[in-house]
């Protein structure tokens, strides 16, 4: 069928939605809770204008010779009132943030120009009993979970867009509590238990699931001229390394980056070696560690991959297991890009 988007005619099958037509014919939409996961239209953010009133893209249907426009005025007033909404929570907070610099909320904030926080209660505006209570009930639903090895979990930034309830292949999350008080998060929020595939770690678009690690513990390390980290970088990697680079560095040689980050050595798996991680990373504490006659508890092994599981696997031969998101805030961290050299 024939539909037409901001006055031009595009091509769309029956069942597809207006964001997925989009998508498929190169038109930009902004959105949180969608992408190319379960569309509720929970955000709002995607929002386009048809017949005179706005409609989310992300799950209406299109129709035969349907007129859809992307971008007015209009639309531009409404995804900025979402987003504002959307960012109350969140204001202040990210100087501190695990995903400054690699958070989707950040970036639309930045490209709608988010500045004027309506929604969010200033101090002079309120008494101290009433900021009490708003604290209290802020507080009242925040669950901030550290226990199991391999994800951080902190409700605070939670935009509920329900990613991680639509991705889970074991269905880990759900909704708790009632009404206007309804968040996302475990079973009677209990501590996640699950094979860790890191999925919703993946799509979460802000630092409400983050991948769980010693963090200073690894800068230091990686800092301490004593020490020899080796880089073990898993098969597919490095694409999707640079992939959260974008936004952090124009640098795309990760031998250079890693080498500034404060490793040693970088030992790149290939198809032969992607099931041999475990003899590889094994190897550089015996025989390699031998051959080139260093102690091996001076050697830090990392195995940077998006197999986030393996951080509940570490051993005397593993020491760290970093993903690609930890990978780039490190590079956020520890280096600034200037003319597309890193300094320190």
């Amino acid at each position: 069928m024939k539909i037409i988007i901001n006055n031009k005619k595009y091509t769309a099958k029956v069942g597809e939605t207006i964001f997925q037509v989009c998508m498929r014919s190169g038109i930009k939409i902004p959105t949180l809770c969608g992408a190319k996961y379960f569309h509720e239209g929970l955000c709002r953010v995607c929002v386009v204008e048809s017949g005179g009133r706005l409609i989310t893209s992300c799950n209406t249907k299109v129709a035969k010779d349907m007129e859809i426009v992307t971008e007015s005025e209009k639309i531009s007033k409404a995804r900025r009132i979402n987003l504002e909404l959307l960012w109350a929570d969140h204001a202040g907070k990210c100087a501190t943030c695990k995903k400054n610099r690699m958070c989707n909320l950040q970036k639309l904030a930045e490209e709608y120009k988010i500045e004027n926080f309506h929604f969010v209660p200033r101090k002079g505006e309120m008494t101290n009993s009433e900021e009490q209570k708003l604290l209290r009930d802020n507080w009242s639903r925040v669950v901030v979970e550290n226990e199991n090895p391999c994800i951080s979990r902190n409700s605070e930034f939670c935009v509920e867009c329900r990613r991680c309830v639509s991705v889970c292949p074991e269905h880990k999350f759900g909704f708790n509590h009632r009404a206007g008080d309804v968040v996302v998060g475990t079973a009677y929020e209990k501590v996640l238990d699950c094979s860790f595939c890191g999925k919703c770690v993946e799509v979460c678009p802000v630092a409400s699931l983050t991948d769980q690690n010693d963090y200073a513990k690894i800068i230091e390390d990686l800092d301490d001229l004593k020490r020899f980290s080796v880089a073990v970088v898993d098969l597919g990697t490095p694409e999707k390394i640079k992939e959260q680079l974008k936004n952090i560095t124009p640098e795309q040689n990760l031998e250079k980056i890693f080498l500034e980050l404060g490793f040693e050595k970088i030992i790149n798996l290939g198809e032969k070696e992607q099931n041999r991680e475990d003899e590889i990373i094994e190897n550089i504490k015996t025989d390699y560690a031998r051959k080139e006659k260093i102690d091996p508890k001076n050697i830090r092994t990392f195995f940077v991959s998006s197999k986030i599981y393996k951080k509940a696997k570490k051993s005397e031969y593993l020491d760290y297991v970093l993903s690609e998101r930890e990978v780039a805030r490190l590079v956020r961290d520890k280096g600034k890009m200037v003319a597309g050299k890193i300094k320190r």
